[in-house]
């Protein structure tokens, strides 16, 4: 004989026909499952992640970066100093920060003091953070250029004394949340002190140059 269950088995149980009872169905015998809710977590790499998607897809984040014609660290071609052509490298900046309106470029003489600061080889203001890049030699209709510590408005190239041990030049590039709004000719040192207030983000390159 086959015995049936119908709904009276969540009260009472139900025979099943071989002489067992079933057990009463009973809610706290079926708690709800856990649920763990996490936050995105900084690895300290470079990469944030996701525990709950897992490793592959982890989501590079990319640090502003600025390229210069020689490696960091590296020895200044002749072209861009006053032994060569003294021209204003070429360079190219990317993973400009979210909400930069302009770039900003300097190279200083860390090796060269000048009345207690840095020897100011060149600022330049005014350029588009879309552009990514600018010409050896080039000044964009856009940009502004400080008065540098050679008493030129624009570029003068590393110039250490004869016999010097190298020269340690720093190029920063700076992310601006506003426009500089500066004249052509300000002295350098103004551009600097503005600069300062603006920047969200900077980066630099290190070149070494001996005479």
């Amino acid at each position: 004989m086959i015995s049936i269950c119908v709904l009276g088995v969540i009260a009472s149980g139900c025979d099943t026909g071989d002489g067992k009872q079933l057990k009463p169905y009973d809610p706290a015998d079926y708690p709800p499952p856990v649920v763990e809710t996490t936050i995105a977590e900084d690895l300290g790499s470079g990469l944030v992640v996701d525990p709950t998607v897992g490793p592959e897809l982890q989501v590079p984040v990319e640090p502003f970066s600025l390229a210069a014609p020689w490696p960091d660290g590296g020895d200044i071609d002749p072209r861009h100093t006053c032994d060569g052509l003294d021209v204003s490298p070429a360079l190219s900046w990317g993973a400009v920060p979210e909400g930069t309106v302009e770039i900003a470029i300097s190279l200083v003489d860390d090796s060269s003091v000048s009345n207690g600061e840095p020897f100011v080889h060149w600022v330049i203001g005014g350029l588009d953070p879309n552009e990514i890049a600018v010409v050896e030699g080039d000044v964009p209709a856009t940009a502004v250029q400080a008065l540098n510590f050679f008493g030129d408005v624009g570029y003068g190239g590393p110039c250490p004394p004869v016999g010097d041990d190298p020269h340690l030049y720093r190029l920063t590039a700076y992310a601006l949340n506003q426009q500089l709004e500066l004249a052509e000719g300000v002295p350098a040192t103004e551009f600097l002190d503005v600069i300062a207030t603006l920047t969200v983000a900077s980066v630099d390159v290190t070149g070494f140059y001996q005479r």
